[in-house]
């Protein structure tokens, strides 16, 4: 399904840096959708996490780019944000109907975690105090 991804044309080395940039790029958006939780309208937290989703989807292509272009020397460096996406093309993604790639199907997972980002509360340790 994902042989002709592009994933696959970086060394062992480049698919590992590449998946450390997605990880450190959805620990970054799930650490900001965690802040919706503090209002306590429903509506603004989906709203939020969708926003999210939004602005991943539009703007990271060009960090994604840099990557590569770091990469691979030949590539140019140019610009390949394009107009946002309307939020049809968005929502498509929550539902897996974008292109099959990992890209789209990655964006489809963290879209799910950033809906529900808001809504788990985990249990704060608290530190021993000395008596």
């Amino acid at each position: 399904m994902y042989s002709q991804d592009s994933f696959f044309d970086l060394s062992t080395w480049g698919q590992v840096g590449l998946a450390c940039l997605s990880l450190a790029l959805f620990a970054l958006f799930l650490a900001l959708a965690r802040t919706f939780r503090r209002t306590k309208s429903f509506g603004l937290r989906i709203l939020g996490a969708l926003s999210l989703l939004w602005v991943f989807v539009w703007l990271t292509p060009q960090i994604y780019y840099l990557y590569y272009w770091l990469t691979f020397p030949d590539l140019p460096l140019q610009s390949v944000i394009k107009p946002p996406p309307n939020p049809i093309e968005t929502l498509k993604l929550l539902v897996f109907q974008g292109r099959d790639n990992l890209s789209d199907h990655s964006k489809g997972l963290l879209g799910w975690a950033l809906i529900a980002a808001p809504f788990l509360n985990f249990p704060r340790r608290h530190r021993k105090t000395a008596e």
